[in-house]
C-alpha cells in the first residue's frame, strides 16, 4: 500500500503576509483621510456658526440704540457712528488696526464688542431718508467670513421746525 502525504500547512507565507498588511494600511489610511475630513469641516462650520452669532449679537446692542435715538451723526474719518437719545449718546467705533469694534456710553468706559475679527464696517445715514441708519459689518476669522447689512428707522428721530 502506498501511502498518501497530505502536507498541512500551518501558517501564512511572507508574501500573504505582505498584501495582507498593505491591504489593511489602505483601508486605515482611508478611514483617517475621512475622519480629518469631517473633523475640519466641522472645525469650519463651528467658525461660521461662532462669527454668525457675534455678528447677530452685535448687529442686536446697535439697532438697539438707533431705534431709541432722537438723532444720529456718522464720522467717516474715524469710522464711527454716534447716537443721540434721550439718556445721552451711544458710540460704535471701528479700530481698523486692531480689527476690533468698540462701544460706549455716555460717560462710562469704552468696551470691546468684537475683538479682533471686524474685517471692515460701514455707517452711513441715509441720504432719502435721514430717519434711518444703514450698517454695514464683515467679520472674518481664520476661513470663515460672514457680511450683515442692516438699516433701522431711528423711532424718535426729532424732525426739523
Amino acid at each position: 500500500m502506498q501511502k498518501i502525504m497530505i502536507k498541512k500547512r500551518a501558517g501564512l507565507t511572507l508574501l500573504e503576509m505582505m498584501v495582507a498588511l498593505c491591504i489593511g494600511l489602505i483601508v486605515l489610511m482611508t478611514i483617517a483621510i475621512i475622519l480629518l475630513g469631517g473633523q475640519r469641516s466641522m472645525d469650519r462650520t463651528l467658525q461660521q456658526a461662532n462669527l454668525q452669532r457675534d455678528a447677530s449679537r452685535t448687529m442686536l446692542k446697535m439697532k438697539h440704540f438707533i431705534r431709541t435715538a432722537a438723532s444720529a451723526e456718522v464720522n467717516p474719518d474715524a469710522n464711527e457712528l454716534t447716537i443721540y437719545y434721550a439718556g445721552g449718546w451711544a458710540k460704535f467705533r471701528f479700530i481698523r488696526t486692531q480689527k476690533d469694534l468698540r462701544f460706549q456710553l455716555e460717560g462710562e468706559e469704552e468696551q470691546t464688542l468684537l475683538d479682533g475679527i471686524v474685517d471692515s464696517t460701514a455707517f452711513e445715514i441715509d441720504p432719502a431718508n435721514n430717519k434711518a441708519v444703514n450698517v454695514e459689518l464683515q467679520l472674518q476669522n481664520g476661513a470663515g467670513e460672514i457680511r450683515l447689512l442692516s438699516t433701522t428707522m431711528m423711532r424718535n428721530h426729532i424732525t426739523g421746525t
